[in-house]
């Protein structure tokens, strides 16, 4: 009897047709939706937007944080009116890109979810110190925060940041072109606990950096790229005062010399990742200094540093073993000969 009815079960499964995922009855829309986790938000947008059911789709999901970034998604939500719903709900969002917020939204969030540990709002070309106060007065225990190319705060909004938010570790304000060595000072003085800082293409001196060196003893990765005031005499302070930096980005500090890299490779031995694409004035000498101190190098750009030739490139291959990515896009001074150096340690991005 149960071989009957078992058959009779498999034809019936046989006999259905397909069906449109959207035209589920609601309830059993929301019970199968509760099982996906939060990468499938994306996939199902059209399930979202149809049938009037996107407050009882989000409710399924039962969504604690979610990050909203540039996509079709994104672009759709918004002009419904989600992602104000996701916030007056108390949803956890951990990532607004490209404008998804503005001051009085920022208020919102800071208000309703203290327990935010990470944020990013980059490209939010709304957002002023304003909202920077607002989150660092409703987010003290926010430990990374990510407002690249918000282009409207200043040093004010980075001295809130300085008072509120004492458990700080990791910030990105590339590209705050407002921000000055009064900002940078500030951090440096007041969030001692930084680990990584990526403060390219802000209008800062040495002057910054050199208080930097002296109060963020912890950093491990600093972006100073583009920050055309930079000598030697700042990277000089990073290498004496930031004892366990691993990652460095000094991209277009045409300032910067071989000076520089000798400071850096007789205290740094650790060094990891260090990017001085640009920086037309660093010549073999640099290179051989890095090389032959710091064994652990994985991940070097020189691309564009025309004063590099084939003796650089042979001292990486003979004393930086543990290199994975070396860029040399435009190195011209670099021969066919170098570059087959190059190829044979098989870490080459660009040539």
């Amino acid at each position: 009897m149960e071989e009957e009815e078992l058959s009779e079960n498999q034809q019936e499964t046989m006999d259905m047709k397909p069906f449109d995922f959207a035209h589920l009855p609601e309830m059993i829309f929301c019970n199968i939706i509760e099982y996906l986790d939060l990468y499938d938000v994306g996939r199902f947008d059209n399930a979202l937007l149809d049938r009037n059911a996107r407050y009882s789709y989000l409710e399924a999901l039962k969504i604690r944080q979610v990050e909203v970034e540039c996509n079709r998604f994104w672009n759709r939500t918004l002009k419904k009116g989600i992602l104000n719903w996701l916030i007056l709900r108390n949803i956890w969002v951990t990532s607004w890109e490209n404008n998804a917020v503005d001051n009085t939204q920022i208020m919102t969030i800071a208000n309703v979810l203290p327990q935010s540990h990470t944020y990013n709002m980059s490209r939010c070309d709304y957002i002023t110190d304003a909202g920077i106060i607002a989150l660092a007065n409703g987010l003290p225990r926010l430990q990374s925060l990510n407002i690249r190319g918000c282009d409207k705060i200043t040093d004010a909004g980075i001295i809130a940041l300085v008072t509120g938010l004492r458990q700080l570790q990791s910030l990105y304000i590339r590209g705050c072109d407002k921000i000055t060595d009064a900002g940078i000072q500030a951090l440096a003085t007041g969030c001692p606990p930084l680990q990584s800082l990526y403060i390219g293409s802000c209008y800062i001196t040495d002057e910054a950096i050199k208080v930097l060196a002296t109060g963020l003893r912890r950093l491990q990765s600093l972006d100073i790229g583009y920050c055309h005031k930079i000598t030697d005499e700042g990277i000089k302070a990073v290498a004496n005062g930031c004892p366990q930096l691993q990652s460095l980005n000094i991209s277009c500090c045409n300032k910067i010399t071989d000076e520089a890299m000798t400071a850096l490779a007789s205290r740094l031995h650790q060094m990891r990742s260090l990017d001085i694409s640009y920086c037309n004035s660093i010549t073999d000498a640099g290179i051989i200094a890095v090389a032959t101190s710091c064994p652990q190098l994985k991940y070097l750009n020189i691309g564009r540093c025309n004063k590099i030739t084939d003796a650089g490139i042979k001292a990486l291959a003979s004393d930086c073993p543990q290199l994975q990515s070396l860029d040399i896009c435009c190195c011209y001074n670099i021969t066919d000969a170098g570059r087959e150096i190059a190829k044979r340690m098989n870490v080459c991005r660009a040539i």
